[in-house]
């Protein structure tokens, strides 16, 4: 196997979600030339689609970005850097007026003004709603990408890694990509590379979010030398849909069991509400509801009962609420979401740690840079409703225009020519001309995500996360001798091999980073530790490459400092 295409631009974003398409805008209008690769079709894949529309801004007459910045921090348990949430709360504002110049709308109340609901966690009403959703969102972006000049796009491309330089300075030079339409293995030369690729929530057996958030960008910067924060921080949304099959891994929203919005709630198996009034945030939330299950409460597939269909409100207000894309879904599998109880369990939602970052982004390598969701963390142990789209839209912004300038300021880095040819031979070595083969990818994938879910789940400990990480070694050496067939034309085997390889290695350190915090803080709950101890571990868990592997210290915590 070698290379058979070389490109070159002045910046490369891995990723076409909404940190990727945001980025790519900013870098582009700035003056780079950027291409931006995407594992599947641009705007039909990506976590960014699954969103539900929500956008925090502080827009309310009262409110503002310091009462934002205090209710993220003060809700993220005090993990957050203050820098990144400095940026992401003064920043928010302008970017919903960015989103709608680039074609996104919003949802508007009866006098014309931008609808604003209160979720948990916030002190006011600040979540905005687009129309569609994030799929919404997404169109947008993808349709202002495509009429600028300076952005080309690589659909169905699959990049396999970043390539270091060989100045010696740990930069990066580029990636090694497969054109999954055609098997060409491509190589693309970049002054600076953003990393836009989303999170690892298919790890878990339980989770809302598509088959390509197996924590790709993640784990090719932990590779080539980048700095991993926070990476036991996994954000377990309280109510993903686990029955029926059909409907697995949708969510329904717990926070409109709000009191102001549909008063309803969550019941065992015998009718029995679960959550208190007013709605705890998310962390607490999905501690309650996973304990009732532990408890013998859930029903028969593992769950509780959701249901708005005795909400005070009225059927009318209900439906009118419930009149969106998300519930429009439900509704097409035969299950009505206005009256009927809907089975969910807390699931693998966002990703709180990641790559980390500073105020513009960069990671630790020169040359390289991440926007959320997979770089971390400005949002703390657990996250307010409406975050995770804002952080794409502010950090998506920065990291486009940081790069921008990266771009323009250095020349391109010459590649480190055994860097290169191992990560040819690494894809290669996979390869074969037989094709009766067992294939073991989807055993072994299952055998690694019920490990996860019920080691590393909402409730862990030392015993489970080192039975975790036998698990996980176990699945690795089986996973050496796997080999998949050879063939030009979308060859899914092979990119569900290089997946899994993925896969592994994240959880991996994800299992070292959950069993060294030795507390519970948010969504990382030890029963063998479980209070927050303020004292030993208000730190970052760092995770790090050395020549003995992988490596877990602590690093500091940003206080408050302006964005640039």
């Amino acid at each position: 196997m070698k290379i058979t295409k070389q490109l070159q631009t002045d910046v490369l974003i891995i990723g076409a979600g909404g940190a990727g398409l945001r980025a790519a805008l900013a870098a582009a209008e700035a003056g780079s030339k950027v291409i931006i690769t995407n594992k599947g079709p641009l705007a039909k894949s990506g976590i960014t689609l699954t969103a539900a529309g929500g956008m925090q801004a502080p827009l309310h007459p009262q409110d503002s970005p310091e009462r934002y910045f205090e209710d993220t921090v003060q809700f993220g348990y005090g993990l957050a850097d203050q820098n990144l949430v400095h940026c992401l709360t003064g920043q928010a504002c302008a970017q919903v007026a960015e989103a709608e110049r680039f074609g996104a709308q919003f949802t508007r109340d009866e006098t014309g003004n931008l609808a604003l609901s209160q979720f948990p966690g916030q002190s006011l009403a600040r979540n905005l709603f687009f129309k569609g959703g994030g799929v919404g969102l997404v169109a947008a972006l993808a349709r202002a990408c495509r009429e600028n000049e300076n952005i080309s796009i690589l659909e169905d491309f699959f990049v396999t890694g970043l390539i270091n330089s060989c100045s010696g300075n740990a930069a990066i030079s580029g990636a090694i990509g497969l054109n999954l339409k055609n098997g060409q293995l491509t190589a693309i030369a970049a002054k600076a590379i953003i990393v836009a690729t989303g999170g690892c929530q298919r790890l878990w057996e339980i989770n809302d979010c598509p088959t390509d958030a197996t924590g790709d960008g993640i784990l090719y910067a932990f590779r080539a030398g980048a700095k991993l924060v926070d990476m036991e921080m996994v954000l377990f949304y309280p109510s993903v849909i686990v029955w029926p099959p059909s409907l697995k891994g949708a969510f329904v929203h717990y926070e409109f069991l709000d009191q102001a919005i549909l008063d309803g709630n969550v019941y065992d198996k015998d009718g029995q509400a679960i959550l208190p009034k007013p709605l705890p945030v998310r962390d607490e939330a999905m501690r309650i509801m996973a304990k009732a299950i532990i408890d013998g409460r859930g029903t028969e597939h593992g769950g509780l009962l959701w249901y708005v269909g005795s909400s005070p409100k009225g059927l009318e207000a209900v439906r009118k609420k419930l009149d969106i894309a998300q519930y429009n879904y439900i509704r097409k599998h035969g299950v009505d979401p206005a009256t009927e109880k809907i089975e969910v369990a807390p699931g693998a939602h966002y990703l709180l740690g990641g790559i980390h970052i500073d105020e513009e982004c960069r990671t630790n390598l020169p040359g390289l840079f991440a926007a959320p969701e997979c770089a971390g963390n400005f949002d703390g142990a657990n996250r307010l409703a409406g975050s995770g789209i804002t952080a794409i839209q502010v950090f998506g912004a920065i990291a486009g225009l940081a790069a921008h300038h990266w771009a323009e300021s250095n020349d391109h880095c010459e590649a480190d020519p055994l860097c290169l040819a191992k990560e040819i031979s690494r894809v290669a070595d996979r390869l074969t001309d037989c094709s009766d083969l067992e294939p073991a990818v989807p055993r072994l994938r299952d055998q690694l995500c019920a490990a996860v879910q019920n080691f590393a789940g909402v409730i862990r400990s030392e015993s489970g996360l080192k039975q975790l990480q036998q698990s996980i070694n176990d699945i690795r050496f089986e996973l050496l001798s796997v080999k998949v067939p050879k063939t030009t034309l979308f060859n899914q085997q092979l990119t569900d091999l290089l997946q899994l390889e993925i896969m592994c290695e994240t959880a991996q350190i994800i299992a070292a980073s959950a069993l060294f915090r030795e507390e519970s803080r948010g969504h990382h709950f030890r029963s063998d530790f479980p209070q927050q101890n303020d004292g030993k571990w208000l730190l970052h868990t760092q995770a790090g490459k050395s020549e003995n592997g992988l490596t877990i210290s602590t690093k500091d915590i940003v206080m408050r400092q302006k964005c640039r």
